[in-house]
């Protein structure tokens, strides 16, 4: 099942599922220089900055490249109709965590005039080539014919490169790219330019990764009209293919030296977030302490206040006892001169 064809289904799919007033799946997630959503965009890059991009980026998830999780999935092969016949590539990538979902991008050198004449000469050596990566968007759920129409007008497919048994990774890929464009930085009417590099990029990626090529009609690659322009030698991709280990141990290198410096950047952050917990911990338990002695202290207060009114009342107690036996004792002898005073009367 061809990947237009998986595009078309997906599209019919979705308007489907909105007659039906059904919401569409969550888009998978995407990372800058791989887009796996349902958008278009036309983010262009040189080769080698791209590459770059995906050689420093480590995810902030789990601290890996997740360029090196995605794999090639194909490479389709493009020429213009119209003009120059302008060829590019244009790559599939699988998701990480969802195979099923695909990204997009564009590969293709175009010139940048010398601004001394704005002329291209074949034999000028100041043509500097313009070998760019376009992010494209999700391959399953965008039509990417769209974005070719937009950019080349029409084109058709000649070739294509799948890759059964070694997929390389995005991260390999934009390795080798950057090396096709270190071949030949200039561009030359007659040798390097796009049909040398669309060549040169599709059969270094056979060469080491066991591709396997299919054509889809007539092989004009190369060729402007019926006329052949440009046939790649294989010093070029000998040049692409033996640089390739090389360049791929000094990007890994790079790329664990990266993943050791974000882990001791994250074991940092984690030691001084847990050195200002146990901070924040230590002064809570400070105040829990400070606040039980104020407690103890307000319950030796209430024990004393308690203490004291305690006294008192026995105090008062015992005074009123000492009144009301002295009362008592007033009233006896009061009852007692009574008595005296009541016999004295009688004997009178």
């Amino acid at each position: 099942m061809s990947l237009k064809f998986k595009a078309t289904v997906s599209r019919l799919t979705a308007n489907f599922l909105r007659l039906l007033g059904m919401s569409e799946l969550e888009p998978p997630e995407s990372l800058p220089y791989l887009n796996f959503g349902r958008r278009l965009t036309f983010q262009s890059i040189p080769v080698d900055l791209y590459k770059d991009h995906l050689v420093r980026y480590i995810s902030d998830r789990d601290g890996e490249n997740t360029y090196m999780k995605c794999s090639l999935l194909c490479v389709e092969h493009y020429k213009c109709l119209q003009n120059v016949e302008h060829e590019f590539l244009v790559l599939y990538f699988t998701h990480w965590n969802s195979s099923s979902d695909t990204a997009v991008i564009c590969a293709d050198r175009s010139v940048e005039a010398a601004e001394s004449s704005g002329l291209l000469t074949p034999s000028s050596s100041e043509n500097v080539a313009q070998d760019l990566v376009t992010v494209i968007g999700g391959a399953m759920a965008t039509d990417i014919t769209q974005y070719l129409r937009f950019k080349f007008k029409s084109s058709k497919r000649i070739s294509s490169l799948s890759f059964p048994s070694d997929c390389p990774s995005a991260l390999q890929v934009s390795i080798l790219l950057d090396l096709v464009n270190k071949q030949d930085t200039k561009y030359h009417i007659f040798r390097a330019q796009c049909y040398w590099y669309c060549d040169v990029v599709c059969r270094s990626l056979k060469r080491l990764f066991q591709g396997v090529e299919e054509l889809h009609g007539p092989d004009t690659r190369g060729h402007l009209g019926l006329i052949p322009v440009v046939r790649t030698s294989e010093g070029d991709v000998d040049g692409v293919c033996n640089g390739y280990p090389i360049a791929l141990q000094k990007a890994m290198e790079q790329v664990n030296q990266l993943q050791i410096q974000r882990a001791a950047t994250r074991a940092q952050i984690w030691e001084e977030g847990s050195a200002s917990a146990q901070l924040k911990i230590n002064e809570q338990q400070c105040q829990i302490a400070e606040r039980d002695h104020q407690l103890e202290e307000r319950n030796r207060q209430l024990e004393e206040i308690r203490a004291e009114q305690q006294r008192q009342n026995t105090e008062r107690d015992r005074e009123n006892a000492e009144r009301d036996h002295q009362f008592e004792e007033m009233r006896a002898e009061i009852e007692r001169m009574r008595a005296q005073f009541a016999a004295l009367k009688d004997t009178q």
